[in-house]
């Protein structure tokens, strides 16, 4: 019999549920685990069907007691299902959960399913409690990528110290990294961490501000901020620095030496622009003078038609009186008649080719009146191709820098059209760029953000210089109150792009940031002032270094 053989009574329970048989929350607990009884098991415990315990036991209509993997079975055979000790037939209405034989076997000692590593002794209603604590428990690391099981007690030794897939704090970003990961991060990629100068400086630079560090390094190399006057030291910028205070006399020299050319050139282009509107006056008193001209001749032309009408009629009553005549041309009378019709066609005729001539003369008028409309218009062209140079001399910039004023900040976003900067260049005979603003956004920031682009422009030194472009670009929208809480981005171009190969059109395709700053920080800022009376100022900055002057 199965109630006389050993106290230690094993069984796998099934996770399946079955209505009326009410589920119970070990069978889940114990469905991997081995269940052993301290004291022998009373036979009133043991299932009569499977010879297990009854863990959760069901009563039937004929009183006997069964456990609920035997009454699922008799269950699912249906009408033929019959209890095994007095064949009565199993009626699923009358099968319940019998929670006094629940009790008392709850009640029963268990050892801990994980003997013999555990010696826990613990009331069945305990042990699911006791699993959740035991430390001989068998847990999967929780590490992802880790397939490793131990003991709960190995678990957390095994997690921060031993399992290959565990994370640890970088200690420069503070943030988590798989453990073989993170040399390589801190070594090569993570921003905060502190490197050595490029340029061999003494100063130890968090990665990310390398690009900004070169800006101010004291051993790179850079030209005097009075190269575009005509100094041309080159030097470390430290030693630059110095030439710069001691050799200041020496470069206002060469700032009022440039800016007396520029005043000479200014005075020169003012000239020409007062001879040319002195020019364009005289043009347009000539065209006056030839519509007047014009006028005339229309109202003459109109007299001519009407005589020529006149003459018309006379002719054709002429020709009538002819023919009355011809029957009289043997008189005498008729004769001196004929004499003077003839006289009166050789009047005509006379009156016809005067009024040829005046055709003619008006014809030289018209040709003469549209060679001077053509110069009045070449004239004009001229004189706007002037202003436009005039206007570019005074706004260029020569130094690879630019400072854009925008007016009507507020008017240009609701317009929803791109601006476009006026022209800058890098040198004298350097590149030629401009910049490009979207206020209300370009693409999928329309709407929600500013947007920033700069352009290489075809300039007139293209041919001599180096392609593709290399120069790093900084866009920055300058702060107005004082505080200088001003807002950049950089980028260094991608040589692989065609936007940085040397222009075949006016401009090339121009690249930089959609989302450059939202409007909500734009317009209103907390420790800033980007937009004051409508009015924005944008800067745009190429680095120059290693730009050879032609």
């Amino acid at each position: 019999m199965a109630a006389e053989e050993n106290v230690c009574s094993s069984l796998q329970l099934s996770k399946q549920s079955f209505d009326p048989v009410r589920s119970w929350e070990l069978e889940s607990i114990l469905a991997n685990h081995t269940l052993s009884f301290v004291s022998r098991l009373d036979e009133r415990y043991i299932c009569p069907a499977c010879g297990g315990a009854i863990l959760n036991p069901h009563q039937t209509g004929c009183g006997h007691i069964f456990c609920a993997k035997c009454i699922r079975m008799f269950i699912e055979n249906g009408d033929t299902s019959k209890c095994p000790l007095d064949g009565v037939l199993i009626k699923t209405e009358e099968v319940f959960q019998d929670n006094c034989c629940k009790r008392e076997l709850l009640n029963l000692e268990v050892y801990c399913s994980n003997t013999p590593d555990c010696t826990q002794k613990v009331p069945l209603c305990n042990l699911q409690k006791h699993l959740t604590l035991c430390q001989y428990e068998t847990l999967q690391c929780c590490n992802p990528g880790c397939t490793d099981i131990l003991f709960r007690k190995n678990l957390p030794d095994h997690q921060q110290n031993l399992c290959q897939f565990r994370t640890e704090i970088c200690c420069y970003c503070t943030k988590p990294y798989p453990v073989d990961k993170l040399p390589e991060h801190e070594q090569t990629s993570c921003p905060e961490a502190e490197v050595q100068c490029p340029n061999n400086c003494s100063q130890m630079i968090k990665r990310h501000k390398l690009i900004g560090h070169v800006d101010e390094c004291p051993e790179v190399e850079t030209d005097c901020t009075y190269k575009q006057y005509g100094c041309i030291v080159r030097d470390k910028r430290s030693k630059v620095k110095v030439h710069e205070y001691t050799e200041f006399s020496q470069h206002v020299l060469l700032v009022l030496e440039s800016n007396s050319k520029l005043a000479k050139q200014v005075d020169q282009l003012q000239q020409d622009l007062v001879l040319q509107e002195r020019e364009l006056k005289e043009r347009n008193l000539l065209v006056a003078n030839l519509n007047r001209e014009v006028t005339k001749c229309d109202s003459t032309i109109s007299v001519i038609q009407r005589s020529v009408m006149e003459q018309r009629e006379c002719v054709s009553s002429v020709k009538q009186e002819l023919q009355e005549l011809r029957s009289a041309l043997d008189t005498e009378l008729a004769k001196k008649e004929l004499s003077a019709l003839r006289a009166s066609l050789d009047s005509l005729r006379e009156q016809v080719a005067v009024m040829q001539s005046l055709r003619d003369h008006l014809g030289a008028l018209g040709q003469t009146c549209q060679r001077h409309t053509r110069l009045l218009d070449i004239h004009v062209e001229q004189l706007q191709c002037n202003e436009q140079r005039f206007h570019q001399l005074e706004s260029s910039s020569y130094d690879g820098k630019l400072i854009w004023k925008v007016h009507d900040y507020q008017r240009r976003k609701n317009a929803g059209t791109p601006l476009t900067s006026p022209p800058f260049y890098t040198s004298r005979s350097g590149y030629k760029l401009s910049a490009r603003a979207y206020p209300d956004g370009d693409g999928t920031a329309q709407g929600t953000h500013l947007s920033l682009y700069v352009m290489v422009m075809r300039g007139d030194f293209d041919s001599l210089l180096p392609w593709p472009f290399r120069q790093s670009v900084t866009l920055t929208v300058l702060d107005q109150s004082g505080s200088r809480n001003h807002v950049s981005c950089s980028f260094t171009p991608d040589t692989t792009k065609e936007s940085f190969r040397r222009p075949t059109a006016d401009s090339n395709t121009a690249l930089g940031f959609s989302r450059f700053i939202s409007h909500t920080d734009l317009e209103g800022p907390r420790n800033a002032v980007y937009i004051r009376d409508d009015t924005l100022f944008i800067k745009i900055k190429v680095d120059t270094t290693g730009l050879e002057d032609l």
